[in-house]
């Protein structure tokens, strides 16, 4: 029984139902795929109950669950990207039905800068920068106080100044 004389998959059931749609929102803006933010939904919260006993109490237990997300989501781009790289060049239209924005150049930059970045920076990078969310939300949602909000996403961008750099004198 975990704490509160609720079972784990009752505990499970209780996080989900209060934060599923929070967690495939967030799914849905880093996979831009309503099914494939389905599953990911669905694989977070099989993962949370994998690791319920350590989970954090409610008050916490959104920032944690999110992280569970953003890795996940993370890892599936990362991925596709890398099936993309082996994908058959003859599979590709010569012609481009529709302009690529720069946009989506951006948000593909940002999400490669990101997936780089060590967990503790991902997270506050992730809200701040792909979810919009102002510095006291980011602190309040993770746990952390303001400053070291302000912290992280100062180190995110000395490292990903850095990464751009060295990108570009490879390139």
């Amino acid at each position: 029984m975990a704490a509160g004389g609720v079972d784990s998959s009752g505990r499970v059931s209780h996080l989900y139902r209060k934060f599923g749609p929070a967690i495939y929102s967030r799914c849905r803006r880093l996979l831009k795929d309503d099914a494939l933010a389905e599953d990911a939904t669905q694989e977070v919260f099989v993962r949370v109950l994998r690791h319920i006993e350590s989970a954090p109490d409610d008050a916490s237990a959104l920032a944690w669950i999110y992280r569970i997300s953003t890795n996940f989501c993370l890892n599936q781009i990362r991925d596709r990207g890398r099936q993309a790289e082996t994908t058959d060049p003859s599979d590709i239209p010569e012609q481009p039905t529709e302009h690529p924005e720069p946009t989506m150049m951006d948000r593909d930059l940002a999400l490669k800068l990101v997936s780089r970045a060590p967990e503790k920076l991902r997270a506050a990078a992730l809200l701040y920068y792909m979810d919009g969310l102002e510095q006291e939300q980011i602190a309040k949602t993770l746990g952390i106080s303001r400053r070291t909000v302000i912290n992280r996403l100062q180190e995110f961008t000395e490292r990903s100044r850095k990464f751009l750099a060295r990108e570009g004198d490879a390139a």
